[in-house]
């Protein structure tokens, strides 16, 4: 591809989404910028390029313009996508990985895109990007030992910063058996809410054992209902979701009374589940809330996959 841009110059002008997303290091940037500086009507850019030092990053993206760049993720250190926004206020979809700054604040701070709705970033480094900008949708990201912030901090700086957020992924401590109350506290508008658990190898805690705040279905139900415009919940653990795994009926016991099947949650409508379902097996299930002929709701399990891929949680 890169061969057939640098010779036509009309497949670059009609290219509009551009990924590379590479296993190894690239050694060289010279064939990659090249074909950049060609994809001037370039909108959506990925690139996903490991271990590649700072300088050449510098040295891939220096004077590099989109004029209709709208969706940038990219894993370079902060410090380049700083300078590399500064040319691209239009970036409506941010997505970014590990920081890079030992010291100090995130290059990020301070840095307003006055489009950005979207954003996927390190804990630390989102609660600066939303504080500037219109943001609405937000993952916050624990990569390191450095990303790990109370969620009750977390979710207290998001509030006072945005009250345009509606879709929130977060990544939460497994012996965290609270973390539905801040939300419910500090941002009830939520539509949409995806947490994981993260590794406890990120916080060098004790093994977090069998207990989780939603395995009392009942109490997790009602704090909820509290989110009363929640449209959609997932949620990722490394533990089996019933006593015998993969029991439908079992399931469906817990997912009614996270949705609600004698006092429906008014507006939530799909659940996702992703867990442990058996050395090494994980499963994810989807239960949607339906009418039913009788004119009542009821949920229906839609689909269930093993081995799901990442991509499926969304």
């Amino acid at each position: 591809f890169l061969e057939n841009v640098r010779h036509n110059h009309s497949i670059g002008r009609a290219v509009k989404s551009f990924h590379v997303i590479l296993p190894i290091r690239l050694e060289q940037v010279t064939a990659l910028r090249d074909c950049l500086l060609r994809l001037c009507n370039l909108a959506d850019l990925q690139l996903v390029l490991p271990f590649l030092k700072p300088f050449c990053w510098g040295q891939l993206l220096h004077s590099i313009r989109f004029r209709h760049l709208d969706l940038l993720s990219m894993n370079a250190p902060h410090i380049v996508i700083a300078e590399f926004l500064g040319y691209h206020p239009g970036i409506a979809f941010l997505s970014v990985d590990v920081c890079g700054a030992v010291r100090g604040p995130c290059p990020l701070d301070g840095r307003k895109l006055p489009a950005l709705c979207d954003v996927s970033a390190p804990t630390r480094c989102v609660m600066h990007l939303v504080s500037n900008n219109p943001i609405s949708h937000v993952a916050a990201l624990q990569l390191s030992k450095a990303d790990l912030v109370p969620l009750c901090t977390l979710v207290t700086s998001l509030s006072m910063s945005t009250a345009n957020l509606t879709v929130l992924q977060l990544e939460v401590s497994p012996t965290d058996y609270t973390p539905l109350d801040s939300l419910v506290r500090h941002i009830p508008m939520l539509r949409a809410l995806k947490l994981t658990e993260y590794a406890l190898s990120i916080s060098y805690q004790a093994p977090a054992g069998q207990r989780r705040c939603w395995k009392d279905a009942n109490a997790w139900g009602k704090k909820l209902r509290h989110l009363r415009h929640l449209n959609y919940f997932a949620l990722r653990t490394c533990l089996p979701f019933t006593r015998i795994s993969g029991d439908t009926n079992q399931e469906y016991a817990v997912i009614g009374l996270w949705g609600g099947r004698e006092l429906p949650h008014p507006n939530l409508r799909r659940i996702v589940v992703w867990y442990w379902h058996g050395m090494p097996q994980e499963r994810m299930v989807f239960w949607e809330r339906r009418l039913s002929s009788a004119d009542q709701y009821e949920w229906v399990k839609t689909r269930d996959i093993d081995h799901p891929d990442a991509s499926l949680f969304v």
